[in-house]
């Protein structure tokens, strides 16, 4: 979410928050061959590069977080490296983009005619590829780790928590929420937009409405992750939060254990590690998956003490049988 979403998001966001603040300052036109020292050769109309140059860059977004979804197509060994590209590709193109629009536009600001529009700037153009490096770095950082597996798990403690099963009983614990307050923050997102696409339709001409289109669009992101899934039965314990989920066989959990995850650690675990160790719709109960290699992962749960209770007997059956 933060490599694909987020960053390339308040990369675009930005970009159009600043042309639109350039707005009354640029010529109607600027040049496309010559300009600054040399004579202009040809122009082009301001607002349609701007428009354009905005929408296309929307259209590279959402066209990366498709191939971003449909990775999971591919065979387990790919689908890591296929996200990384995809994250990789999505995060330079639009910082390269973005940072090309504003230098195109930069040293029009305050100019009455397109003869009048400066050369840019050394700073400004020398700094555009160090900031698409650092765009990538980042981006490649967030994609984190191939996971190489989990190893199976042994005899569980003797000191867990569990509770008899019956030879050959079937259990299975299945919990479905929908998370109202992202429902409503996508619903705020729609009124946002449009209001933009108003205010910027009106104030600085049509050509400025997709830009708050753009905004409205991003609520299909945020009700895409508005529905919370734990499923657990003999074979795994499956967490879903929207389209991405994780899934593990119940031979790797060593045991479970239940607690509570307070506010501070449940923002912490979402802005560092993502839905890498921990998939909890709210702070609240949560179960704690333990495997053989020391790692874990937290999952929102209504009823944490049962639940755990409830994998310890699984994987003890399991083991003695």
């Amino acid at each position: 979410m933060t490599g694909l979403v987020l960053l390339p998001g308040a990369v675009l966001g930005t970009t159009a928050a600043v042309v639109s603040g350039w707005a009354d300052r640029l010529p109607e036109r600027i040049p496309n061959k010559g300009g600054g020292d040399r004579p202009v050769l040809s122009t082009l109309a301001t607002e349609p590069l701007i428009t354009t140059g905005l929408a296309a860059i929307t259209g590279l977004w959402l066209l990366g977080a498709v191939a971003f979804f449909l990775a999971r197509r591919l065979p387990a060994p790919a689908v890591h490296w296929a996200r990384t590209v995809a994250q990789l590709v999505v995060a330079m193109l639009v910082t390269a983009l973005c940072g090309a629009l504003l230098l195109i536009l930069a040293p029009a600001l305050d100019a009455r005619s397109p003869e009048e529009v400066r050369t840019p700037s050394a700073p400004f153009a020398t700094g555009l590829p160090v900031a698409v490096l650092l765009a990538g770095a980042l981006a490649l950082a967030l994609a984190g780790r191939r996971s190489s597996g989990l190893p199976a798990a042994g005899a569980p403690p003797a000191n867990a928590v569990r509770f008899p099963l019956a030879t050959g009983e079937r259990v299975l614990w299945s919990e479905h929420r929908v998370l109202r307050p992202l429902v409503w923050a996508a619903v705020g997102q729609v009124l946002i937009g449009a209001i933009m696409a108003v205010v910027f339709g009106l104030s600085l001409g049509a050509g400025y409405a997709p830009i708050g289109l753009a905004v409205a669009l991003t609520a299909v992101a945020t009700l895409a992750i508005s529905r919370y899934r734990l499923v657990v039965d003999e074979h795994a314990v499956r967490v879903a939060t929207g389209p991405f989920r994780r899934e593990f066989p119940m031979t790797t959990v060593e045991y479970a254990t239940s607690s509570r995850l307070n506010a501070g650690d449940w923002l912490t675990a979402g802005v560092l590690h993502g839905y890498g160790t921990v998939m909890a719709p709210a702070p609240g109960p949560v179960v704690r998956l333990v495997f053989a290699d020391g790692s874990g992962f937290t999952a929102g749960c209504e009823d944490a003490d049962t639940l755990a209770a409830l994998i310890n007997s699984l994987r003890h059956r399991q083991y003695t049988a």
